[in-house]
């Protein structure tokens, strides 16, 4: 029975090997919860049809009150069903069959017909379904897939929802190799290989495994071929050993990826195939020294990325992850930890190919940190299934060099990660973010490790990577000359650097609002000189990695700008983003990417900053203008005048050239000398007022055929062409051919618009994105960008300008006539309106319209307003050093509500809790350094007439502090605030501080802070 059996197999095998197909297109998706939807037939006539990966939050519309909440920046979540129904080819029957998922936010449960295949609670983790049965009993199958990101927040930062990562169909043998059933380890020029053989035909079967090892150009260059027994539902491992002589390394700049190739034959029939992409590169850890990469000694020069892409959002194309991948290692980086979770596979593809390190990193938590996060839930039941499913996913990707398996978290279940890592893949080491660190074989730690003193006190037992060093925080073109501290400066918290200001009096004053406009005092932007920060300076964290032997490598907070943490860090709406990043949400760099340039790459290069651009302020005004650089020498000019030769220096405060230039208008040209002679040089010049867009593509053009994204960037422009730097008139786009409008981003922190589905969008500090997308048809391609130009707020200028540009995407477009009419009495422009001739002069108060026509019809309508209450403001009061402390609006709130009957209270109101007693308020705080002891400082009001004062219980993390913390009387309510500071316990990563009511009401609370 069983020959015959094998016989039947091998007849069938004959005709076809394994495939994997691409499962993206003309999904169907709705956002709700319908009742049946699983059911094959349901009517979706009515769903939308699109392709994934898709994120349903990104395409949304920002809101203060959506539940995500400032923690995954106030987009919308819920749950949403995609369905999807298919023919059963012919040649499917009678084999293995499986659907699989790259990656599902979050809470996914998957049908096939109807049958339920299985749930998922962890949306970063990937995973299949054997559907072998199905295809069997079927001649069509309709996929349903429940996506529930409903209970939010759903982790500490923008998660993204829905099918966020690509789909897959892969077609095997009854007996075959499953997808994740190669594991290759190198050493010098040994390779070792296991392969299992899963066999699912119910009988005993002989197989030939036939191994070869393929060179980047294709050719073989070693094989084995064995024989083994597979049984019936077993899977057999099967060890191979190969000796290739002089293999070419993977390595950083010379990243050559080999392939194992994996063929199952019945005698010489193949019948199943499964590849496997590898490189050959010899890692050794040194608590000395750190990492060597093929015995060269490597610091990790390191960033930390989210999954998230701005507008984008979770479901990044691959095309853009490349750029950003490539923008990075431009920088000089050569190392991403996944914060912190697994990116998707493709990830991992894209850095094997460039040449970049990885941690690869896949909890935030072993317990809740987020109100309803995966650690609250899921962990306990699924850790294991989700570990093991990662490492044997992304063992074999010569970019990944260490797992990292927490993230400022705890708890003994450590060790049992550890060990599970090392019994999967004993050929790396394993770290965390500061978590369960007695366990960990590298030791890694957050913030704490840029602290004053760190490295006198760091034992060498192992080796040391800063796995979030270090945290300085900045906006685009934004500029302070004053130091700016998150929790105050040394004379506050002592294991903060100096860093000292860079001029006596504040020189710049351009602001997004004044001071009536922020409702939080930590609502600030962030200068992009190297001098807002945590606890230290970008400088100096590349200094202490240079320098310091044991200091394995550093993985800055973060690469990328990234949606979410906007309440705790920033203050909350209309703050949606966090802004640690060297790049912005909308992948423009910042200054701070040119520090890192001119540190970590040796091709000349040379940057300047501040722009030249400052309409208010008084000529001879001294500006700190630092220009970065990797040569010997700068040498700067003011309007073709010398004012200097420099050289950066080693040292962290003198890595930047720096020279007080009185401000004239003009020209400032540095020129960067190495031996002796010119090789790189950078020009800025004073722009006018706004008056013309400028239109480029950043990255790789469209693709000839097919579909393909293409990003296009928007320059405000003064009339020469010189770069206009506080740009903020809106943009509106319209693609010409078979192409459509993706999303739309400036790379702002506080734009609230729509991303997804709008044709207009702000400039940001003078840029502005568009993504355009192909639809697959063929045909040119251009993309029409028009604008009603000029200074908001008239600050030198009030004349306004209309400007139309094209840029051709794909192929050829043919030339129109283009003709502009407008109006500024606040009518809708006609044809028969004032015809555009050249900039005109506006009165404050002004709403300019337009529109434009081609070819004799209407084709875009624009506006503009010009008011005093529009745009940036200007010579407003610089903003206060100390942020202050955490508002009453950040708490969560039992039995109590936020009021603004008082006066002096800090932002929007204060805590009332009536008369109540057990009301509570709970803030949440997070602590990036140390655990240890830390002062809560409590501002309050009240006087209990006939008392000293009123209790309230202090708990931290559920504990108990002191069950009667006694507030003193002050003068009166509302409007006498005293501070009270006591001592409390902090963890690591996410505290809860609570103040709750013991008797009939408690005092006004305004704020709390924790130094």
């Amino acid at each position: 029975m069983m020959k015959r059996l094998f016989i039947a197999l091998l007849t069938f095998v004959c005709a076809s090997q394994a495939e994997r197909s691409g499962f993206d297109l003309d999904w169907k998706f709705v956002l709700g919860d319908p009742d049946g939807a699983e059911q094959v037939r349901f009517d979706d006539a009515g769903w939308r049809t699109l392709d994934v990966p898709h994120d349903w939050s990104i395409e949304g519309e920002y809101h203060k009150n959506n539940p995500m909440g400032g923690t995954a920046g106030y987009l919308p979540a819920g749950i949403g069903w995609y369905r999807k129904t298919i023919p059963v080819p012919g040649d499917w029957k009678g084999r293995h069959v499986e659907i699989a998922f790259d990656g599902v936010y979050m809470n996914s449960t998957v049908w096939a017909n109807g049958k339920k295949l299985g749930t998922r609670p962890y949306g970063w983790s990937s995973f299949s379904y054997d559907i072998s049965d199905v295809v069997q009993s079927a001649d069509s199958i309709t996929f349903a897939v429940r996506v529930d990101n409903e209970k939010q927040p759903s982790a500490r930062w923008y998660t993204g929802s829905g099918i966020y990562a690509h789909t897959w169909i892969d077609v095997k043998q009854k007996v075959h190799v499953p997808a994740d059933g190669l594991f290759v380890r190198t050493d010098g020029g040994r390779v070792e290989l296991d392969a299992e053989i899963r066999n699912t035909t119910g009988a005993m079967q002989k197989i030939d495994v036939e191994v070869s090892i393929v060179d980047p150009e294709g050719k073989v260059v070693a094989s084995q071929r064995k024989s083994v027994m597979a049984g019936n539902d077993a899977v057999q491992v099967s060890g191979f050993r190969f000796e290739v002589s002089a293999p070419r390394r993977w390595d950083l700049d010379t990243p050559n990826l080999y392939k194992a190739s994996v063929v199952l034959k019945s005698g010489n029939i193949p019948f199943d195939q499964a590849e496997v992409r590898f490189g050959f590169r010899d890692i050794e850890w040194k608590p000395q020294t750190g990492m060597w990469l093929n015995g060269k000694n490597v610091k990790l020069r390191g960033v930390c990325n989210h999954q998230d892409a701005g507008a984008l959002g979770a479901a990044v194309p691959d095309k853009i992850l490349r750029f950003r991948i490539e923008q990075l290692k431009t920088m000089g980086c050569n190392a991403i930890r996944t914060a912190h979770n697994p990116q998707t596979p493709v990830f991992y593809d894209i850095c094997d190919e460039v040449g970049m390190l990885v941690m690869d990193e896949i909890f935030d938590g072993w317990k809740k940190k987020a109100a309803h996060d995966y650690g609250r839930y899921h962990f306990n039941d699924w850790w294991e299934r989700d570990v093991a499913g990662w490492i044997k996913r992304d063992r074999n990707h010569p970019s990944v060099v260490i797992y990292s398996v927490g993230n400022e978290t705890h708890g003994k279940v450590g060790k049992d990660i550890v060990a599970l890592c090392h019994t999967l893949d004993p050929t790396r080491p394993v770290t965390s973010g500061h978590s369960g660190s007695e366990y960990m074989d590298v030791l890694g730690v957050n913030g704490a490790s840029e602290s004053v003193g760190w490295f006198d006190r760091l034992e060498t037992d192992r080796v040391f990577i800063g796995t979030e060093n270090t945290h300085t925080w900045q906006v685009r073109g934004f500029y302070r000359t004053k130091t700016w501290y998150r929790d105050g400066g040394p004379e506050v918290k002592k294991a903060v650097h100096e860093i000292p200001d860079l001029t006596e009096v504040e020189v710049f004053s351009h602001d997004w609002t004044d001071e009536s406009g922020r409702s939080h005092r930590k609502q600030v932007f962030n200068s992009s000189y190297d001098n807002a920060t945590v606890r230290t300076t970008a400088r100096h964290n590349i200094e202490q990695l240079r320098d310091i032997p044991n200091f394995a490598g550093t993985f800055r907070w973060t690469g990328h700008d990234y949606i979410g943490e906007a309440s705790y860090v920033h203050g909350g709406w209309p703050f949606k983003a966090f802004m640690g990043g060297a790049i912005d949400l909308a992948n423009f760099e910042k200054d701070l990417y040119y520090l890192y340039q001119s540190q970590w790459t040796d091709e000349p290069m040379v940057h300047i900053l501040p722009h030249w651009t400052h309409p208010t302020l008084k000529e001879g005004t001294k500006i700190p203008v630092w220009v970065y650089s990797n040569c010997s020498e700068v040498e700067l000019f003011l309007n073709g005048t010398s004012i200097g030769t420099q050289a950066p220096g080693r040292a962290w405060n003198e890595m930047q050239c720096q020279w007080m230039v009185p401000w004239a208008p003009g020209e400032l040209k540095a020129v960067a000398i190495q031996g002796g002679r010119a090789v790189a040089e950078k020009t800025i010049r004073s722009a006018d007022a706004p008056s013309r867009i400028a239109l480029s593509i950043d990255g790789e053009p469209l693709a000839a055929e097919g579909k393909d994204l293409v990003q296009v960037r928007v320059t405000s422009t003064d009339e020469k062409g010189e770069m206009y730097p506080y740009g903020e008139n809106r943009t509106f786009f319209k693609v010409l051919g078979p192409g459509r409008l993706r999303a739309l981003d400036n790379g702002s922190p506080i734009d609230v618009e729509k991303h997804f589905g709008v044709d207009s969008r702000i400039a940001f500090h003078g840029l502005t994105r568009a993504y355009v997308e192909s639809t697959g048809e063929p045909g040119g391609i251009a993309l029409v960008a028009s604008c009603i130009l000029g200074e908001k707020k008239q600050v030198s200028s009030n004349k306004v300008s209309i400007d139309v540009q094209q840029i051709p995407l794909r192929g050829s477009v043919p030339e129109s006539k283009v003709e502009i009419f407008y109006t500024t009495d606040q009518s809708e422009p006609t044809a028969r309106s004032t015809p555009y001739t050249g900039a005109f002069p506006v009165k404050l108060g002004t709403t300019v319209k337009a529109m434009v026509m081609v070819d004799g019809k209407p084709f875009q309508t624009l506006e503009e307003r010009f008011a005093m209450n529009e745009g940036f403001v200007w010579n407003s009061k610089p903003t206060a050093s100390n942020p202050g402390g955490e508002q009453a609006e950040d708490a969560a709130l039992s039995g109590a509500r936020v009021s603004a009957k008082g006066k002096g209270f800090h932002g929007r109101g204060f805590i009332d809790f009536g008369h109540n007693r057990g009301a509570y308020a709970e803030w949440y705080q997070e602590n990036d350094g140390d655990a240890g002891q830390a002062e809560l400082t409590i501002r309050y009001s009240g006087n209990a007439k006939g008392k000293p004062g009123r209790n309230v219980k202090l708990t931290v993390n559920g504990q108990t502090v002191q069950a009667e913390l006694l507030l003193p009387n002050t003068k009166d309510w509302g409007s006498d605030w005293q501070t009270l500071t006591v001592g409390i316990p902090i963890k690591r990563g996410a505290n809860t501080i609570r103040l709750t009511t013991v008797e009939s009401g408690g005092m006004y609370i305004d704020e709390i802070s924790v130094r």
